[in-house]
This record gives structure tokens, sequence and C-alpha cells, in this order.
């Protein structure tokens, strides 16, 4: 099997606070298995960026940019070679259960649950993420030793700020475009993940009285 480069990024949030916390927690990837497209989706981006008059490092997250905006880059990269494999937690039911559930046992464990569904092999996988020598260490360790066998095997992890990487970005395009289709007292609700829809192999609900 090919190499493939995965790239990832969430929505919603991990806590489990009443009131405040998220319904919905996505992980979703952006999954390459030729790099040549990968090099050509990172272009199309820059691409529409510049054509954009933004400056070279302004980012597009799903959550903040105009979503005419979004839609068009959408459109732009439905045109392109990838996968969407993504996971989600409906945390409704386990508010209460879960009130001290640890936030990064969470995010770690959903990222692994991602990577389980996906046909990994030789692997290169880009997380998002602000993180600590340790933390990026502790990351790292944890899904090397949870995913990779003779079959499934991860070459290398990087956390890396998204605001740097076009296709981090477009892994958060693909995480908002999935939780907005969680949201159907939105208008735009099924808007976004219906210019991805062929991209699509899985998005798996998970459940945490399995974790």
């Amino acid at each position: 099997m090919t190499k493939q480069l995965v790239f990832i990024d969430d929505s919603g949030d991990p806590g489990f606070k009443e009131g405040a916390s998220s319904s919905n927690f996505i992980m979703a990837s952006a999954v390459f298995i030729e790099p040549k497209t990968a090099s050509e989706v990172n272009h199309a981006i820059s691409d529409f960026r510049r054509s954009l008059g933004w400056r070279e490092n302004a980012e597009f997250k799903f959550r903040k940019t105009n979503k005419r905006i979004i839609k068009q880059l959408l459109e732009i990269i439905s045109r392109y070679n990838f996968q969407i494999y993504a996971v989600y937690v409906d945390k409704t039911g386990y508010k209460t259960i879960f009130p001290l559930f640890d936030k990064e046992k969470l995010y770690n464990w959903t990222i692994k649950e991602l990577l389980k569904i996906i046909p990994l092999s030789d692997a290169s996988i880009k997380i998002d993420g602000r993180s600590t020598k340790e933390h990026k260490r502790r990351v790292s360790s944890y899904l090397r030793h949870e995913i990779n066998t003779k079959t499934r095997k991860i070459k290398e992890i990087k956390t890396e700020d998204s605001v740097k990487d076009n296709l981090i970005q477009l892994a958060d395009l693909i995480a908002g475009s999935i939780n907005r289709s969680m949201q159907p007292e939105k208008t735009d609700a099924k808007t976004y993940l219906k210019i991805l829809n062929k991209k699509v192999v899985q998005i798996k609900r998970l459940d945490l009285n399995n974790e």
C-alpha cells in the first residue's frame, strides 16, 4: 500500500462542562495517497488566499472565516483526489456521567480511534496543535504504541501550528463542515459537507462507554 499523508484537526471541544462545552467533539482527517496531490492542494489553497488579497499567513478556519469564502474554497478543493475519515463523540448523554473527564485523554483517544479506521501504511501524520515538547512526545508515544502493528504503520507524527500548514487548515474546514452538519437548526447545516460528500470514506460515531 502506498504511503499516506494524513492531516488532522478537530471541531468542538473535548470538555464536559454543562452549559459551556460543545455537544459534539469531532476529529477529522484529510488523507492523501499521492504526495503530488497534497502539494497541488497546498498550492491551490495558497492561490485562493492570494486571490482574496489576504496576507500569506492568514488562516482559513471554519469557525471564523466568512462562510461564502469557505464554500468557494471547498468547491475548489473538492476537485482533487483525497479521502476524508472522521470520528465524533456526541457528549449530550455523558456530561453528567463524566463531569471530570480528562480533556487530554479524550483528545488523544479520539485521534487514536480516527487512525484505527484509516488503512495506514508507512503514514506521515500532522496534527494541529501548539504544544510543549513534552506533550508532543506523549502524544507521539501514545499513538505509536496504540496504532503500530505489522500491517499498520505510522512513519512519523508531527504537531504543527495550523497557521503554518494549509492542509491542516483543510482538516479544520472538514471537521467544521461535519460539526455544522450536526446542527439541524442552522440553515446551512448540510451545505459544506455536501460539497465534500464524494470524498467521505467514513464518519464514525464513538461510544465513550467502550473507552
